[in-house]
């Protein structure tokens, strides 16, 4: 039995005790499991019933239908009421695959299905609150509900109300190393709900209240003394992962006769007590490097947790460097790895690789290949390749160059994933301590399914660091670090709107409820180009 998604509309009837992917309204992920008595309710339905299944009827509210004679329901005959026997073997493909699958876990850094910014109106967005901080704020905001939470690289978290920017809380829990090139939360947390997640580049995580700020746990994450996060936590399933990343690179050319040992690895935490659950080492001695600089995505339906790697600092490339890694979610086992790119070895200090990790991390989509639906996981590259592999087993199926590689060139965002396309960003061999007008980066939108180009906008902004853009509805929103905020149409590329920012955006974009937020700031690592202040700043349409 192949894994099939579906829309909304549909449920299929199968004699076999696998289960099949199903998509629900809100937009959840459900393993679909045909009920005992051989009439699936509602209630079931969200439940996911696992037991044995007959040749029945399968009631899911007022639609009623049997399996179909030839095995094959398709699309007009489940409108219908297909109303004769058989076994369900699989469903025809006759379009693409929903997009509509959870946007967070899925990592899509996208909202197309109810967007209050339009084409029409996006022209009317003004800045309407900013929140300053002393220090740099590279932290994607975090939207739950009417708060917005963020921290910046001098260990302080913050609640602000997401319509006013009224601070509700701020609460300084970590002590910055600000010698480093970058300190304190210069990665982004997460949160369920109940609880705000922050791990910094020291090397410990926390839990703090999302209603007080309090301190519920914190843990020590890295044994190397210079190791901690710079990556964006994700929960699931009660679980907090973590990616680690060192400031190694950097520090072999600061410090005389530096040595780096730092070994990448993830870990996944309790949510609700902090206590590390697994961790799964990236590389092992003598052998080094092999950060986690990005996102994840995670796969409900099978359960696994999807992530990308950099180079190694000194000796041999290993296996596990600059490549997408599977791994089973709950017990960090690896499923299957891809290298993209191998015998990069790379420090300040001695470059000999091309410094091509992945600044992207993997997202989730579907695409119809050879007419039947695929789970696909694709991730960008500072090479400028996005990447595209088969979710289930790691098998390569499209690459397509968005941009010019370096170690500041390339991709350096995840994409954006909504509608029928692929919107992704790269910079052009861009070095970070140089005026951002002087390498302008290339923004593309990509077949899903084949990678092939929709349009492109070549030269389109200044370079943008360490940021993904933002689809929001028919509008593509991306940052710059000359201070200024873009947005295009996402059908053909054209610019439709900018605006001044107080700083450079050093965050990835978010919209929301006819608001766009962005994070600013000039870390001294920018060099003498930069400048402006260090903010949290939200834009919305006039009252």
């Amino acid at each position: 039995m192949k894994n099939l998604w579906l829309t909304t509309a549909m449920l299929l009837v199968t004699a076999s005790a696998q289960p099949l992917w199903a998509q629900q309204t809100a937009g959840e992920l459900f393993a679909l499991w045909a009920s005992e008595d051989g009439i699936l309710t509602v209630e079931e339905w969200d439940a996911g019933i696992d037991s044995s299944f007959g040749e029945q009827a399968v009631d899911l509210g007022p639609i009623t239908w049997d399996t179909d004679t030839d095995g094959i329901i398709t699309m007009v005959e489940f409108e219908a009421g297909a109303e004769s026997s058989g076994v369900f073997q699989e469903l025809t493909a006759t379009e693409p695959a929903p997009e509509d699958m959870d946007r967070v876990l899925a990592n899509h850094n996208a909202d197309t299905t109810d967007s209050a910014i339009t084409l029409d109106n996006v022209g009317q967005l003004q800045q309407i609150w900013s929140v300053e901080s002393e220090h740099p704020i590279s932290h994607v905001p975090l939207i739950e509900g009417d708060r917005i939470f963020f921290a910046d690289w001098g260990g302080t978290v913050y609640a602000a109300d997401a319509a006013s920017g009224e601070v509700l809380w701020q609460n300084t829990i970590a002590e910055p190393m600000t010698q480093w090139p970058w300190h304190g939360f210069a990665g982004t947390g997460a949160t369920d709900g109940d609880r705000v997640y922050q791990a910094s580049v020291e090397g410990t995580a926390y839990a703090l209240d999302a209603e007080t700020g309090e301190v519920l746990w914190q843990t020590e994450i890295a044994e190397d003394e210079h190791a901690g996060n710079q990556s964006r936590l994700m929960t699931w399933d009660g679980l907090l992962f973590i990616g680690l990343q060192s400031v190694e690179e950097p520090l072999t050319a600061m410090m005389e006769n530096f040595e780096p040992n730092f070994r990448g690895k993830v870990l996944a935490l309790d949510a609700a007590t902090g206590e590390i659950v697994w961790e799964t080492q990236l590389v092992e001695e003598p052998h080094n490097g092999v950060a986690v600089w990005s996102s994840f995505a995670v796969d409900p339906m099978s359960g696994t947790l999807y992530f990308t790697t950099g180079n190694n600092y000194t000796g041999e490339a290993t296996e596990l460097s600059d490549a997408i890694v599977a791994v089973d979610a709950r017990t960090g086992e690896i499923k299957w790895a891809h290298q993209t790119t191998e015998h990069d070895v790379w420090t300040m200090a001695m470059p000999e690789g091309p410094d091509y990790d992945f600044a992207g991390g993997p997202q989730l989509f579907t695409a119809v290949i050879d007419g039947q639906p695929r789970l696909l996981v694709g991730a960008g590259q500072k090479s400028g390749i996005f990447h595209t592999w088969d979710a289930s087993t790691g098998e390569p199926l499209w690459a397509t160059s968005i941009g010019y590689g370096g170690v500041d060139g390339g991709i350096h965002g995840e994409a954006s994933i909504g509608g029928d396309r692929i919107i992704a960003w790269s910079n052009n061999s861009y070095i970070h301590t140089a005026p951002p007008e002087q390498h302008p980066a290339s923004i593309k939108a990509l077949n899903p399914a084949t990678g092939s180009h929709l349009w492109v906008n070549d030269k389109a902004q200044p370079a943008e660091i360490n940021a993904a853009g933002y689809l929001s509805g028919n509008v593509y929103f991306l940052g710059s670090l000359d201070r200024s905020l873009r947005a295009y149409n996402a059908q053909d590329g054209s610019e439709v709107w900018s605006t001044e920012t107080p700083g450079p955006i050093i965050s990835s974009v978010r919209a929301d409820d006819g608001r766009v937020f962005v994070s600013t700031g000039a870390p001294a690592l920018f060099g003498d180009w930069a400048g402006g202040r260090n903010t949290v700043t939200a834009f919305g349409m006039p009252e």
